[in-house]
């Protein structure tokens, strides 16, 4: 009995073990990247490339190109147990993930010839393919405006064309050879369906469940060459501006494009087509103000380090489904004890946490980090997020509205910039006064001022008693119109609903 027992803690650590036997994995950083490598690669061409690819971006975007934001992550996964655990289903090769942990992009791998995630040691698609989820990353954290699917896609796809010569003249735009061309008399999906949410269309559905990989790369092409098209416009950026301000929920989609762009959707596929498919669009270029890093140093990993990493990602961004948990639990047993774990472990167990609504052990792994580091930003913005879920439960008890206000004001300490602390810091301070405190007050304005309601639509839902509670009427309703734009869940459109009615009766009543 006991060697069957001593068998199968052999076999349990050797299946951990495994994808990590086969290479060494290595880890790398630069300025703006730090990449965790499951296997063996050549990673400072790699950095170099998306350093220059991060300025050209952000610079043909007219964005803020240094800011203080921490390193993104990006992660080569060789274990298909952890991968498609974060992954969202489907034919996904590598996916980017926000959470209040880390941000990551994660690149799936698998060595098996002929599979879908075996190509990731290629250094032109795996290039392509960090551009695509770096560019998602950059338009999610430092655009001013959160951008309906199409163009999200399209934008990301549409800067991976980006090609740095050896003078430093950047162009975007090329045909690159990895991308699946779109062609003139090959199915097309109607632009309506491109545009508005793709999900809402039966014809869609029941063609992406026949045939998903052929779906999803003819909404990704067609994305991408929308995308094209517009930024070929003498103001492309400028006409998108135009188009996400303008789309209203009540007036329809192709109204709203046609006064952004100046076409409706039937000779809007005839141009793209004859433009972008024909064509192939134009070249965008500009002169480069990148300037070459210093030699990036990359080190091996070990196999602590890469199961750590697994169960990190697995914690912070896996699904809430009992398979992923018992995978964590048998890997967390396999490689520490309940005490033994980093600042970064810590917080990936405290996300888990409190994504269950388990708001005590949430508070417990947040406050083994802050024991050891008082300071720790992430940590107190933890300890902000769990009093306000124990607020959202028990919205009578006073006591925890104060508390959480208190977390709210003390991790702002630590990130003045933090919207969505902000936004806790107004929603938890509402029900001491008939108005708002001074501090929230303030944060209620910095939000406003730098049309944060924009940029979260869901989350800034949050304003809206607080709206109410300073009669600013029109800037609730701008709040809920933008929230309407990029949702289908049937919960926040019940939710919308609701507060639209507590806009419009208080409304009555000031006046």
């Amino acid at each position: 009995m006991r060697m069957r027992f001593l068998l199968s803690i052999l076999l349990l650590f050797s299946t951990l073990l495994a994808t990590s036997a086969q290479a060494q994995g290595i880890r790398a950083e630069s300025k703006h990247f730090i990449l965790d490598s499951d296997v063996s690669l050549d990673a400072e061409p790699i950095l170099q490339d998306l350093e220059a690819f991060r300025t050209a971006v952000l610079s043909d975007l007219a964005l803020e190109v240094e800011d203080t934001s921490e390193p993104l992550r990006l992660n080569i996964v060789d274990d298909l147990d952890v991968f498609q655990s974060v992954a969202p289903g489907g034919i996904t090769a590598a996916i980017y993930r926000q959470s209040a942990a880390s941000q990551d992009v994660i690149v799936g791998y698998n060595p098996e010839p002929g599979h879908f995630l075996s190509r990731a040691l290629d250094p032109k698609w795996l290039r392509l393919v960090l551009r695509h989820e770096v560019a998602h990353h950059l338009l999610e954290t430092h655009y001013p405006r959160k951008l309906p699917i199409w163009l999200n896609e399209g934008l990301a796809e549409y800067y991976s064309t980006y090609e740095r010569s050896a003078t430093g003249e950047i162009t975007f735009g090329r045909a690159l050879p990895e991308q699946e061309p779109l062609t003139e008399d090959g199915p097309w999906l109607p632009m309506r369906t491109v545009i508005e949410n793709m999900a809402k269309y039966p014809d869609f559905r029941l063609f992406a469940t026949e045939t998903p990989a052929k779906a999803q790369r003819i909404y990704y092409g067609q994305s991408r060459a929308l995308a094209h098209f517009i930024m070929d416009q003498p103001d492309g950026l400028a006409s998108i501006h135009r188009f996400v301000d303008g789309w209203t929920p009540e007036a329809d989609s192709e109204d709203s494009f046609e006064a952004a762009f100046g076409l409706r959707y039937g000779p809007l596929i005839d141009q793209v087509k004859q433009d972008i498919v024909r064509r192939g669009g134009k070249l965008r270029t500009r002169t480069s103000d990148h300037r070459s890093l210093a030699r990036i140093q990359t080190r091996n990993r070990t196999e602590r380090e890469i199961l750590d990493n697994h169960l990190r990602l697995m914690l912070t961004h896996g699904r809430l489904d009992s398979g992923t948990h018992n995978q964590m639990i048998e890997r967390a047993q396999a490689i520490l004890e309940p005490r033994d774990a980093t600042s970064n472990l810590n917080l990936a167990r405290s996300v888990r946490a409190w994504r269950l609504q388990r708001w005590d052990l949430a508070d417990e792994y947040a406050d083994r980090i802050l024991g050891s580091e008082p300071d720790h930003a992430k940590a107190l913005k933890m300890k902000a997020k769990i009093a306000y879920g124990r607020v959202s439960e028990s919205q009578s008890n006073q006591a925890l509205w104060d508390a959480a206000e208190n977390a709210a004001v003390k991790a702002l300490g630590v990130r003045p910039n933090d919207a969505e602390l902000h936004l806790f810091r107004v929603a938890v301070s509402l029900p001491t006064t008939d108005r708002l405190s001074p501090g929230a007050r303030a944060s209620l304005d910095w939000l406003e001022t730098r049309k944060t309601y924009l940029r979260l639509p869901h989350t800034a839902m949050m304003m809206i008693p607080a709206l109410i509670y300073e009669d600013r009427f029109d800037k609730a309703d701008k709040v809920l119109d933008h929230a309407t734009r990029w949702t289908e869940q049937s919960g926040d459109i019940w939710v919308i609903r609701r507060l639209r009615g507590n806009v419009a009766a208080e409304r009555s009543v000031s006046e």
